[in-house]
């Protein structure tokens, strides 16, 4: 999902509204000083701000992403789920 900081703020606040500001999450963000590349000599290359907001556009929109967490959510339950923790979240 591609957002602004400033909308991703926005919605964060809807969630510490909703969810209390102590609710758990997880959380990967990135932003414009994560869209670069290394050159030939090693050297840092940035782009335009319309680049650099394609590629984030890109990389928001990327199902396979969201598909990854989405396993890595379902793996870690099923791990828990001969744990006395898994029990105890059911009652």
């Amino acid at each position: 999902m591609y957002r602004t900081l400033s909308e991703l703020r926005d919605s964060i606040n809807q969630m510490i509204e909703s969810q209390g500001e102590n609710a758990g999450c997880a959380a990967f963000i990135y932003t414009q000083e994560d869209v670069f590349e290394f050159d030939a000599n090693d050297n840092e290359v940035r782009f335009s701000k319309e680049l650099t907001q394609d590629v984030l556009c890109d990389v928001g929109g990327c199902d396979y992403i969201y598909e990854q967490v989405g396993e890595v959510i379902d793996d870690a339950i099923r791990l828990r789920k001969k744990l006395p923790i898994y029990q105890e979240s059911l009652n």
